[in-house]
């Protein structure tokens, strides 16, 4: 059995529902699914695979009058191309599909590499689209400012649109790039990768930034100064008291103890979807989780640290493998 993914198409129409597709994980980077999935999408909506099969079909004459035709809306390369070159171009961008990749977040540490994507028609503003009003607020809640264009009055995202997640980690030898499902369930704001994706290095657009291509949100990210290990973008341990960071299978919290706590006064109760945390009597954490955990292979050790205290690590172990948590435990 081939392995599968899921993405979306959001419809311009928000009276139509989104739509849940499934794709083939094989074809990889190189023969993304997804990708060929959305460029063969707006060849046919855009008329594009009759103008490919019009054009194959017409004369010379005929070539040569939209050739003509070009030239007027094109002066600044009418001195320079021939009839041929422009009969050519004219053939190549029109008889092959495409699209436009618009980044909602990149892939950074602190989203645990995994982007977020929307692929929009290379025309998208053009006069005879609708606003898509569920995709302009997908990118807002991403931190990202609409897109204007002189063809439009109002900003925004035009057409229908897919969406889609993939996990892309260059450092990662085993396994570098694959597609993630991303459904219509991650198209709600309160989802944890929208919570994660306004944080800083949290890979969005970081309060009201344009919406970029994927190599300048990489640089605007790794620009940003980076806190102290371990490392992650929730981690002020002045506003929660403690640090926590995550892996794909796991979450670790770290407390500072006085250096005269023993093991007995250590109390943490262990549920399905929340943690309680005690020391002598005082409640350091008690709330939901950012997710759910497997209760028997949560753990925890108190043990001495370098700056005469104690040191309190509980181990959470996620139920849902490679799920991103936006908070330890929510607030």
């Amino acid at each position: 059995m081939p392995q599968t993914f899921q993405y979306v198409l959001i419809p311009a129409d928000s009276s139509v529902p989104v739509e849940l597709k499934i794709g083939d994980m094989s074809g990889g980077l190189t023969n993304d699914e997804l990708v060929q999935s959305a460029k063969d999408y707006f060849f046919v909506q855009n008329g594009g695979a009759a103008k490919a099969h019009a054009w194959k079909q017409a004369t010379p004459d005929q070539r040569k009058a939209v050739a003509n035709e070009w030239r007027k809306h094109n002066e600044k390369a009418s001195d320079t191309m021939t009839d041929d070159q422009i009969a050519n171009y004219i053939q190549s961008s029109q008889g092959s599909p495409s699209c436009e990749i618009m980044a909602l977040t990149v892939p950074t540490k602190g989203n645990m590499y995994h982007a977020v994507s929307m692929y929009v028609s290379d025309d998208h503003h053009s006069n005879d689209s609708k606003k898509n009003e569920r995709a302009s607020q997908l990118l807002m809640d991403c931190g990202h400012r609409l897109p204007e264009t002189e063809s439009r009055k109002e900003a925004g995202v035009y057409g229908d649109i897919f969406a889609g997640r993939c996990y892309d980690n260059e450092m990662d030898e085993n396994e570098g790039w694959k597609r993630l499902d991303f459904t219509p369930q991650d198209l709600e704001s309160n989802s944890d990768w929208i919570q994660i994706a306004k944080q800083a290095r949290g890979g969005g657009g970081s309060g009201g930034s344009n919406v970029a291509s994927l190599s300048g949100m990489m640089k605007k990210q790794m620009d940003v100064t980076a806190p102290t290990q371990p490392d992650n973008d929730n981690n002020n341990e002045e506003s929660l008291g403690y640090k926590w960071d995550q892996t794909d299978d796991g979450v670790e919290m770290w407390f500072r103890l006085a250096a005269d706590v023993k093991a007995r006064q250590v109390q943490i109760k262990f549920q399905r979807s929340r943690l309680t945390v005690k020391v002598a009597d005082e409640t350091l954490v008690e709330g939901e989780t950012g997710g759910g955990v497997i209760v028997d292979e949560c753990t925890y050790t108190l043990q001495d640290d370098t700056n005469n205290q104690r040191e309190l690590c509980i181990v959470l172990t996620k139920s849902e493998e490679g799920r991103v948590w936006a908070q330890a435990v929510r607030k």
